[in-house]
């Protein structure tokens, strides 16, 4: 998704990438931190391991419909997925919206050559969910537009729930350069630590091969 978000820093840029062979390529430590704020928002309820299904099940259908993600997309989608649901995919609400991205069953499912239940599932759930947030971002042509239409089928209908999906996006931006930097400094100290030690071989006794 190019020129949606702006950058906060050049390497915060690729979580996923198109290889030639259209294989994404994961970025592990901008995964780990999508997981780590995902657990963090559900307050531990979702776990770590079902955290980080979650994001690449996002970061992969992003990268399928729309050929990168970004971490300013990952941001974008997350905050998505939060206001819907939560992070929970296991849900349907009155008007038979289902699943994490809350796709709404009666108008996108035979579209989408699918069965109600299918939208259960979490990897069909991301990938449908950000078909529609892209069918509504190619007609509007601007986030808060497609926004507004993806809950409510019209631009300027929910404007709330734009200005509340942005707002979400804000804080997990926030979290993610924090947890980025840490992640940096943990890394930077290892490296650092007796790397003398660390390129050689400790010294033994042992007799040499003749």
């Amino acid at each position: 998704m190019r020129g949606i978000i702006p950058v906060v820093l050049l390497s915060l840029l690729c979580v996923f990438s198109t290889s030639a062979m259209g294989a994404g390529v994961v970025h592990s430590d901008a995964m780990a931190i999508c997981s780590i704020i995902i657990n963090e928002m559900t307050d531990g309820r979702i776990s770590g391991d079902r955290a980080k299904e979650i994001s690449l099940a996002i970061a992969q259908a992003g990268n399928k419909h729309f050929g990168r993600v970004t971490c300013g997309d990952m941001w974008l989608y997350m905050a998505i997925v939060h206001v819907e649901s939560g992070f929970k995919n296991n849900i349907i609400n009155s008007e038979n919206c289902r699943g994490m991205f809350q796709v709404h069953a009666p108008s996108w499912a035979r579209k989408f050559g699918l069965r109600y239940v299918d939208l259960l599932d979490l990897h069909t759930n991301a990938d449908s969910g950000i078909r529609v947030f892209k069918y509504y971002l190619e007609q509007y042509k601007k986030v808060v537009p497609a926004l507004s239409a993806y809950n409510s089928d019209h631009p300027r209908a929910a404007m709330g729930y734009a200005r509340a999906v942005l707002g979400t996006r804000r804080k997990i931006q926030k979290r993610y350069v924090e947890l980025y930097r840490a992640f940096r400094d943990e890394k930077k100290i290892a490296s650092n630590l007796y790397p003398a030690q660390l390129a050689q071989p400790e010294a033994t006794n042992a007799p040499s091969a003749p």
